[in-house]
């Protein structure tokens, strides 16, 4: 009974405790058959397992299990084994996913939508985990999924991509570029980002429209509703109030007002825009009340912040970069200068001339390894392989083939815009332009925009020794760059010509102190070279004010009704190039006219168009290459002042002889050319004309005016052909390096500059272009320019690697937007920059080395340009301007082709001469250089090669010819003679063939094989002499420094030569003339260096 009792009790706590297994006795084993027979003596014990063994002693009784020990694991190594199950659980999953055909029909199937009034035909286990995985109450959410998908390696367009679209983030819910809080300054504490450079790159009105219409839909909605006009039942968007930027504007608004620190769509912008357009301060503070924008406090400390970030930015790039031995930027540097009116003066309350330097870091592209390695750049030095350099071989440098080739080109799009009938044309002139053979060293189209850093200003005068080396050394500073740390790199400095002479200037001076100055190099920018060019162009061809003479340009001015500049040797780069360039345009016309023997060009092509015997691109390049070759080559206008050649039968593609000149109607004497009607010659007041003086007592005082010229007796020849042609031969290639920029063609620039400096005072293949400015300013009053762009062609040509070479063309322009057609020189980049500085200067006053300057507006003035041209646009306005923009000149060029054609400009008249006579600058050029002026200069630019070769033979330090990798080409004459005469090999046919793309030489024209010694040989008796006149110092005038562009559509090169109200009032202000140096002093202190050098000269 109670052994019963006690088993129910058992039993019952048993099924109580339902998770407690019920007991069970085993029951007991039977024994074996010889059991009777067992004894212990015959046991024989199991052998013991050793130390290492998990398994208990093996049992004879059947309920004895084998046990075993478990490892216990790391939770490092659980996580990897539950992941690796995971994986091999899904690949079973994937291998078995019938009947599903792909895993977006499973997906499909997973996340399917029950349609009302329908059976719902998931199951409740499906539908409940789908629903808690969509609520979020899972640990793995929809927010992490999506990041995965989007950065998957397999996604479309990979989210790595360069330019990734902005559809790609339409349903991405941590965007990075999205920041709606943006805070100005930080603690430490705060949860809001700081502002940063790429915020500001990245902002975007059209971006946040679009941004409020994908995740605010329904206050877009609403606003549309109450902002958007309707016609016909449909919004519409009007011009001058379009809602879309109305409700943006609204909506950020209303953030605001609900929480301030939410700032980063709009509001923190557009404190920083009223910052860049100088807004009053109570406009600030109200906008700033009604949430439009933060506080003018904000606003500044948030480009500190800009700064202090993109700084820090910088130095980590520059020293990452020197890690690796290579030098990935260059600096542009320019001088900065406003005059400041005290209007209350007092002690120390003056006008005075504040003057700062400001800089800018450039992103070098397209660089090799080891392009700036200075050992390399030393030893080519230290050959001087420069001493080569003869008249001859820089002459025989220029790629006469190229320049031709051009010439035609630039002809036939003359005539091709002029005749509607030609139009058709114009699209294919424009690719031939942009391809080869006529590009030359042309940069990709797809190249990313060029990157800028400004530097904070400071107020050294660059324009001397020790400014620039100070200014130099600040620039250093700020991009982490140690100024007495040698790396072993060379250092790109660019700037305008007074900037690169210091700069030659310091290389030289510190090269003996082992300073690491010795390390920069330096080449000329190439917008001021070209304005110094065209001011020389303009001084040549003006004239007196009064000329009668059609050659000259004050005629052809007053015929189409422009202004004569005041001042003809400084003149405003954007009108006199606008009124030159139609001047050109009408002579090359008058010569088409002269070839196709016709009246009117108009209606001689629309007759060829009715009996459909136009001609092609082909044919106009044939006809053109006998043009050029008759006006424009090196022999034309020789030829003019020979009447024998002119007139000889035996030249087929000579000048026409036009009617008798008959002395009597014009002379060429002072008193006869002045006109007797002054009405018809307008804007003549305040300007006199000096008297002429006798050919044989010349003037040794300088006058801006020239003088009226005149002929010695018997002369016989024609001066105005041969002024017509060398205007147009000259304004050609200042035409085809403007034109050349902002195509990115820094190889049809580069010819162009040597062709300059002959005539000043040359590369290869890709820079043959950059010669001939240096014959033409060798010719010209410009003596400084032959030897700045001497230097820079004997650098590329003999001393700097193909790497470094390479590294210098391909940065050498700059592109700020990335798009064709809009490539900049470095220089006027830095003008733009200069340009807003100058007038914060003015407005807010202080010097430039000032805190304010330096830390908030100088670093940020790109940021400031940028803005204000991205709410321009976005509002669809075109820039603010206080002129008429430019008329077409249709009327005037027709007035200029009818003085051409009466005057017979363009024929040859024996005997003609009208008080006019322009200066053939490449001729004297050459004439110049051969004379001594370039063994002046050989002898001066080769001291660093010399103190290189003496550290030497000092130091018994043998040179390192394995550090040459590439020699550079040199010159067939090993050795220079002293009498250059005769040390000059005889003149090379090299390039004597001047047949371009498509054109047809006459075999028969004396032109083709005109070469430099018949150039030397053959001066004009006559020629206006000016050797006294040194305009190396003279500072170019202002209100020059708006953009010429290339329209992408038909190549033609448009400028935008509206000025703004500031500029027009500048100009009535008092300008500060610095004093100038005469020619001689100026020449030796560009390479001389006397103990007190220190130059004052504004370029």
């Amino acid at each position: 009974m109670a052994v019963g009792a006690t088993q129910t009790r058992i039993g019952c706590l048993v099924r109580r405790y339902q998770k407690t297994a019920l007991l069970s006795v085993p029951p007991i084993p039977a024994p074996p058959p010889d059991a009777a027979s067992y004894r212990i003596a015959d046991y024989v014990p199991s052998p013991i397992a050793g130390p290492s063994s998990n398994s208990a002693p093996e049992s004879s009784f059947s309920h004895t299990q084998q046990r075993l020990r478990q490892v216990r694991l790391e939770p490092e190594q659980k996580a990897a084994a539950d992941t690796k199950a995971k994986f091999a659980a899904m690949d079973d999953i994937l291998s078995n996913l019938e009947p599903f055909s792909s895993i977006g029909d499973f997906l499909a199937i997973l996340f399917h939508n029950r349609i009302r009034g329908e059976t719902d035909p998931r199951s409740q286990t499906h539908a409940k985990a789908v629903g808690r995985f969509l609520r979020g109450t899972t640990n793995i959410r929809m927010a992490h999924i999506l990041p995965l998908i989007y950065k998957h390696e397999k996604s479309f367009p990979s989210i790595n991509s360069s330019r990734p679209q902005e559809q790609d983030y339409m349903d991405d819910p941590d965007d990075p570029d999205d920041r709606v809080q943006l805070r100005a300054t930080t603690n430490g504490r705060g949860k809001g980002e700081v502002i940063t450079r790429q915020h500001m790159r990245n902002f975007s009105l059209v971006r946040i429209e679009k941004k409020y219409k994908e995740r605010q839909a329904l206050p877009m909605f609403l606003t549309e509703y109450m902002a958007a006009p309707k016609v016909k039942g449909v919004f519409v968007v009007r011009a001058r109030r379009p809602h879309p930027m109305i409700q943006v504007a609204a909506i950020s608004s209303f953030i605001v007002s609900r929480n301030r620190y939410a700032n980063g769509d709009l509001a923190m912008i557009l404190g920083v825009w009223h910052l860049a357009c100088k807004s009053h301060i109570d406009v600030k503070r109200v906008y700033c009340r009604l949430g439009g924008s933060v506080s003018d406090s904000t606003a500044r400390d948030a480009l500190v912040s800009i700064t202090t970030s993109s700084f820090a930015d910088l130095r980590a790039k520059v020293q990452d970069a020197e890690k690796r031995k290579q030098r990935e930027h260059r600096v542009l540097l320019d001088n900065v200068q406003q005059y400041c009116d005290v209007y209350e003066q007092g002690i120390g309350r003056q006008s005075q001339l504040k003057v700062g330097c400001a800089g800018t870091h450039v992103e070098l592209q397209d660089c090799e390894p080891g392009a700036f390695d200075a050992a390399d750049y030393y030893v080519r030095v230290a050959e001087q392989a420069r001493k080569t350099l003869t008249v001859f071989s820089l002459y025989n440098d220029i790629n006469w083939e190229h320049i031709f080739g051009v010439t035609n080109l630039q002809w036939v799009r003359v005539v091709a815009e002029f005749a509607p009938h030609l139009n058709p044309l114009l699209p294919a002139i424009s690719i031939a332009f942009r391809t080869a053979p006529i590009a030359q060293h042309r940069r990709d189209p797809n190249r990313p925009p060029t990157v800028f850093q400004p530097f904070g200003t400071n107020s050294e005068h660059e324009t001397e020794t020790q400014g620039m080396e100070r200014a130099d050394r600040d620039f250093d500073v700020q991009m982490g760059i140690d100024p007495e740390h040698d790396s072993g790199l060379l250092s790109w400095v660019c700037g305008d010509g007074d900037s690169y002479a210091n700069l030659l200037r310091l290389s030289k001076y510190c090269a003996p102190m082992g300073d690491k100055f010795r390390n920069k190099i330096s080449t000329p920018e190439i917008w001021h070279t070209g304005a110094t060019d065209l001011n020389s162009i303009a001084a040549n061809h003006y004239g007196p004010a009064t000329s009668s003479d059609p050659s000259s340009l004050s005629k052809a001015s007053n015929a189409a009704g422009f202004k004569r500049p005041s001042n003809i040797k400084s003149c405003d780069y954007y009108p006199t190039m606008r009124n030159l360039e139609l001047i050109w345009m009408a002579h090359v016309l008058d010569c088409w006219r002269i070839f196709f023997a016709t009246d009117d060009l108009l209606e001689y092509f629309a007759d060829l168009a009715k009996t459909g015997n136009l001609p092609t691109l082909e044919t106009l390049l044939e006809y053109a290459a006998l043009l050029t070759d008759r006006y424009v080559s090196q022999a034309a206008p020789e030829h003019a002042m020979s009447a024998e050649e002119a007139t000889s039968s035996e030249y087929e593609n000579r000048v026409p002889e036009g009617s008798p000149w008959v002395a009597s109607a014009c002379s060429s004497t002072a008193s006869e050319a002045l006109p007797t009607d002054m009405d018809s010659m307008p804007d003549l007041v305040d300007i006199e004309e000096p008297t002429a003086a006798h050919p044989s007592e010349p003037s040794n005082e300088t006058t801006d005016a020239p003088e009226h010229h005149q002929e010695l007796p018997g002369f016989t020849r024609d001066r105005i052909l041969r002024n017509s042609e060398i205007f147009m031969m000259e304004f050609g290639w200042w035409l085809e390096m403007a034109a050349a920029v902002p195509e990115g063609d820094i190889g049809r620039v580069w010819e162009i500059m040597k062709v300059e400096n002959l005539s000043l005072g040359a590369y290869q293949c890709t820079h043959r272009s950059y010669q001939i400015w240096i014959f033409k300013f060798a010719g010209s009053s410009h003596q400084n320019y032959m030897a700045y762009l001497l230097e820079v062609y004997c650098f590329l040509k003999y001393e700097a690697s193909i790497d470094l070479k390479n590294a210098i063309l391909n940065n050498w322009l700059v592109n700020v937007e990335g798009e064709l057609g809009k490539w900049l020189p470095g220089d006027l980049h830095q003008e733009h920059y200069n340009r807003w500085l100058e007038d914060m200067v003015q407005k807010h006053g202080g010097e430039f080395d000032n805190k304010f300057y330096r830390q908030t507006i100088s670093p940020s003035v790109h940021h400031f340009l940028r803005i204000k041209e991205e709410i321009t646009t976005s509002f669809s306005l075109k820039r603010r301007s206080k002129t008429h923009t430019s008329p077409h000149l249709r009327n005037e060029l027709r007035l200029l082709l009818a003085l051409f054609k009466e005057q017979e400009i363009h024929f040859f008249r024996t005997g003609r001469s009208m008080g006019h006579a322009a200066v053939h600058q490449f001729a004297r050029g050459c004439r110049r250089l051969e004379e001594g002026k370039l063994d002046e200069w050989l002898e001066k630019s080769t001291c660093l090669g010399d103190f290189l070769n003496e550290l030497h033979r000092t130091h018994d330090a043998p040179r390192t010819p394995e550090l040459r990798t590439d020699s550079p080409s040199q010159d067939e004459n090993p050795e220079r003679s002293s009498s250059p005469r005769s040390a000059s090999p005889a003149p090379s046919t090299a390039h004597s063939d001047r047949s371009g793309t498509g054109s047809t030489r006459s075999t028969n024209s004396v032109n083709s094989v005109y070469s430099v010694q018949s150039i030397i040989s053959s001066p004009d008796p006559n020629e206006p002499d000016d050797d006294g006149d040194d305009r190396t110092g003279c500072k170019l005038s202002s209100g020059s420094y708006n953009a010429a562009y290339t329209d992408p559509d038909t190549g033609f090169l448009t400028h935008d030569d509206e000025e703004e109200e500031e500029d027009i009032e500048r100009e009535a202000e008092v300008e500060i003339e610095i004093e100038e140096e005469v020619e001689d002093e100026e020449f030796s202190a560009y390479y001389k260096a006397p103990a007190d050098a220190n130059d004052s000269d504004s370029d």
